[in-house]
């Protein structure tokens, strides 16, 4: 979400530099890695007796804060962007208030609750991040008027995420990688958090497989079937009895996509591995700890953490692009995302992405051509039971060797990717923004 803010307002300062005074309210500020060019207001924090830093309940949200800051800078426009249970208490109606409200939204599935239509509707515009949250909103909230909602991409930064020759790979390769690590390796990314939402364990899982070599390839029709796993097993006992994964009448005779009898065991893929940039304390995700010993996975040997990333000491923004050009592929197995950013950053790179083909970073691969699909199931959280995506392994494990034995088809996805994302990009978007803010 800062990064999204940052490219607008530094877009609209830069390209309309006499018509826009910005002062912004950030929530969990005191993380920033980078000053921005405008004030920013932090909401309210403390410190607990461990020296841990909290967030005060009652201005979470800036509950608090923002009547403070509008009080004093007395704003023409508000333009809230964030989750929709982070801006409620802004959507008060026009009649009290002295400011046009503009809401950004991320909607990352179904269902929404009901009572969120009335509220968000005393807004005076809404944008939704894509085009599918944005018929999540019309599907939802039929209370919402439609001729004041719309739907705009993230601007595109072409300029810092840009692709690499092979030649300027190898040298990044040469200088970045571990020791361990081949410099010829296959490279797969992950960038997110650690959260239920994203479903990390599946990253996990196809890890597993991809280097155990436990599946079998059919000749006919090119499909993965998974033999058996037991958790652990390849780490602790490879010849012990293993648990059946596949279907209870499945024999290693015949492919169960096609049931011809032209199937072979896999073999094991060794130069493939998985960098993860994420915070490895769990946000109600999984332990990496566990995940590793469950799957067989070992760190310098199968996997790799990005040095130094936790959950309050993010990379500077300028050393971030340089992942997208050390890796191969993104594999991006996520259940539901609002937008998707590391995906966008991604075709920005001409990096081809696995993802799955469920919300709204699946819009927009898919209208690039940028990627391949994988299908999955849909699992409601706990909660709110929201609807997420549980990624097929098998079919994750056909994207990842399609893109490894034929490494042009890769190329040429990420072409279009970047392709796609031009059309977007940072100045594009911020002078549609400009015309929003514009009318009166």
């Amino acid at each position: 979400m800062a990064e999204t803010t940052r490219l607008i307002f530094e877009g609209l300062l830069d390209q309309f530099p006499h018509s826009y005074e910005i002062h912004q309210i950030g929530l969990f500020h005191c993380y920033a890695v980078t000053k921005p060019r405008w004030p920013i207001y932090a909401t309210r924090a403390f410190t607990a007796p461990d020296g841990q830093v909290g967030f005060a309940q009652d201005d979470q949200y800036a509950q608090k804060t923002f009547g403070k800051v509008t009080a004093r800078v007395r704003p023409d426009i508000v333009f809230a962007f964030g989750d929709p249970h982070r801006v409620l208490h802004l959507c008060v109606p026009a009649v009290k208030r002295r400011y046009r409200l503009i809401l950004y939204l991320n909607f990352d599935g179904l269902p929404i609750p009901p009572n969120y239509g009335p509220i968000l509707n005393n807004a005076d515009q809404i944008f939704t991040k894509s085009e599918f949250s944005k018929n999540v909103i019309l599907k939802c909230l039929p209370s919402v008027a439609s001729g004041k909602l719309d739907f705009m991409y993230s601007p595109a930064d072409i300029r810092r995420f840009v692709p690499v020759s092979d030649e300027a790979k190898q040298n990044l390769r040469k200088d970045l990688l571990p020791a361990w690590m081949p410099k010829d390796a296959f490279l797969l990314g992950w960038v997110g958090r650690n959260q239920w939402r994203k479903q990390n364990w599946v990253l996990y899982k196809v890890m597993h497989y991809l280097r155990s070599g436990q599946y079998l390839v059919c000749r006919q029709c090119g499909r993965v079937s998974l033999i058996d796993w037991d958790p652990g097993s390849r780490a602790h006992a490879p010849e012990a009895p293993l648990a059946r994964e596949s279907r209870p009448d499945y024999t290693y005779e015949r492919c169960q996509h096609c049931s011809v009898r032209e199937i072979d065991r896999a073999e094991p893929l060794d130069d493939v591995f998985l960098w993860l940039h994420m915070p490895e304390e769990p946000e109600g995700g999984w332990s990496p700890k566990w995940l590793e010993e469950q799957f067989g996975l070992s760190r310098e040997r199968d996997i790799y953490y990005t040095p130094g990333y936790e959950l309050k000491a993010a990379l500077n923004p300028g050393d971030v692009p340089t992942l997208y050009q050390l890796w191969d592929c993104l594999l991006f197995l996520s259940g539901g995302e609002g937008f998707g950013l590391p995906v966008w950053e991604a075709m920005c790179s001409a990096l081809p992405v696995i993802y799955t083909n469920y919300s709204s970073h699946a819009e927009f691969i898919g209208r690039a051509g940028a990627g391949l699909p994988v299908g999955g199931i849909l699992q409601p959280e706990t909660t709110q039971c929201v609807w997420r995506m549980i990624a097929d392994v098998p079919q994750a494990i056909e994207a990842v060797r399609e893109l490894y034995f034929k490494r042009e088809l890769g190329r040429e996805l990420g072409a279009k990717g970047r392709t796609f994302a031009e059309r977007y990009r940072k100045e594009v978007q911020v002078d549609r923004w400009h015309q929003v803010f514009q009318k009166t």
